[in-house]
């Protein structure tokens, strides 16, 4: 069995991919979690039915999907100025170092 390593430098990273990386990853994260969330809600509404709690099913299917937006579009932020601070520090102090290794 041959091994090469290689060593490599990361010196920049894409700053677009990062966003829709940090968007697409928390939005179907959050996604799971309210529909966890909305399946105790249905719950509690078939065993407790009442016109009130049935309209607030339906503001709670809103909130939950206007937060799952809101929780990607920070997340796609954060994501986005890490990548634009690891640039910098990258351009100015040179970027990780990564040992890869093929094997044969």
């Amino acid at each position: 069995m041959i091994v090469l390593a290689y060593m490599m430098e990361i010196k920049s990273v894409d700053l677009k991919s990062l966003l829709k990386m940090g968007f697409v990853f928390y939005l179907l994260l959050m996604l799971v979690v309210g529909v966890i969330g909305l399946l105790f809600l249905l719950f509690n509404l078939v065993t407790n039915f009442s016109p009130a709690a049935l309209g607030a099913a339906g503001a709670a299917v809103l909130v939950y999907l206007l937060m799952s937006l809101v929780y990607a579009l920070v997340a796609a932020l954060i994501f986005g100025l890490s990548g634009l601070i690891y640039n910098k520090l990258a351009e100015r102090f040179g970027g990780v170092k990564v040992e890869l290794e093929k094997t044969e």
